[in-house]
């Protein structure tokens, strides 16, 4: 009857409308009581009071309409705007329109796996984790564990240990497999060169001289940057010629100057390549000295560190040198693992 109401106000006299309803229920404008409220009275609520407290839909149930910013009835949603655009909402209020946890990348979005997770190389907030202190910062309660992290771009993820716990946790691994496969950018360059220099199948950079002294750097390109790291189960090998040896003294030469690798013996050393010399080196933390041909020798500390750098930087430097007759030369990262932050 509401319906009919409506139609006959434009069209029809006030006594077809007496004879249509009655005319106890004519006068004022509204109906009074009984079932006649459902229908809606046109003032947003069904009270006949003209008031805005209504939904303006006049039944007075409260559903709105797709665009006035409120969800009701059948509406997924309704932002008000509706356009479909990047995390709004469809037009007809059906479903949301693109957004993070679709499934699909859309929009500044750098990956989307539609969960949450912070192990599988793609954060809740659809970005693809640069380094392991990036996962902590979305995910306070992160653990020690293997993460996927893509220092250089997002399409070139790999996985990595994060120490989530030491001093605050938040340590990006880099170990051998990573400097030479594209993972990461690394620098060799010589000083002062030797006759033998290069990089092994493993990863693992070396030098050898015919009889002199050389001094080398090799530099891993780490974009998310660092400001501290430490090193985990290191370990470097002697590289002479059969008969010769390859020495480290720590009472004679520590290195303090990258571009000075050796005094009267040689020294393996680890910083940052913007710093004018290392912050630690095997000479600085072995009591007794090193000399043979081929032997591996572990820092005597497992963890070395944490130690800080600087300032805030993107290359991690290990520098090195030998120096005397002999022809001599070090691996100066054989195994092990750094750790930045």
């Amino acid at each position: 009857m509401g319906l009919a109401l409506l139609t006959c106000t434009s069209a029809c006299s006030d006594d077809d409308l007496r004879r249509e309803f009655g005319a106890e229920s004519f006068g004022t404008g509204e109906l009074e009581g009984g079932a006649g409220d459902a229908t809606g009275d046109g003032d947003g609520d069904g009270d006949g009071d003209g008031d805005p407290g209504g939904d303006g839909d006049g039944d007075g149930d409260g559903d709105g309409s797709c665009g006035d910013g409120v969800v009701g009835g059948v509406e997924v949603c309704d932002d008000g705007i509706n356009d479909g655009g990047y995390g709004g909402c469809l037009r007809d209020c059906s479903g949301f329109g693109p957004r993070c946890g679709d499934g699909r990348i859309n929009g500044a979005e750098q990956c989307d796996d539609a969960n949450s997770g912070t192990s599988d190389g793609c954060l809740g907030d659809c970005k693809v984790p640069r380094s392991c202190r990036e996962i902590l910062a979305y995910d306070p309660n992160a653990s020690d564990g293997l993460y996927i992290i893509a220092p250089k771009s997002p399409a070139l993820a790999f996985a990595t240990n994060c120490d989530m716990s030491t001093d605050g946790g938040g340590w990006t691994e880099l170990s051998l497999p990573h400097l030479c496969n594209g993972d990461l950018d690394t620098v060799l360059s010589a000083i002062e060169s030797a006759g033998t220099e290069g990089i092994d199948a493993m990863c693992r950079p070396y030098t050898r001289d015919g009889g002199g002294d050389h001094t080398y750097v090799f530099d891993v390109i780490f974009p998310p940057g660092f400001e501290s790291f430490y090193l985990s189960a290191h370990v470097m090998k002697a590289n002479a010629a059969d008969g010769d040896t390859a020495e480290i003294k720590p009472a004679s030469f520590v290195q303090t100057d990258w571009n000075i690798g050796y005094g009267q013996a040689g020294d393996i050393s680890f910083g940052s390549a913007d710093d004018a010399g290392p912050v630690v080196s095997y000479a600085a933390l072995l009591s007794d000295p090193v000399g043979c041909q081929s032997c591996e020798t572990a820092l005597p500390l497992d963890p070395a560190g944490p130690y800080l750098v600087g300032s805030a930087t993107t290359l991690f430097r290990v520098g090195w040198g030998e120096v005397g007759g002999q022809s001599e030369g070090w691996y100066p990262w054989w195994s092990g693992s750094v750790y930045l932050r």
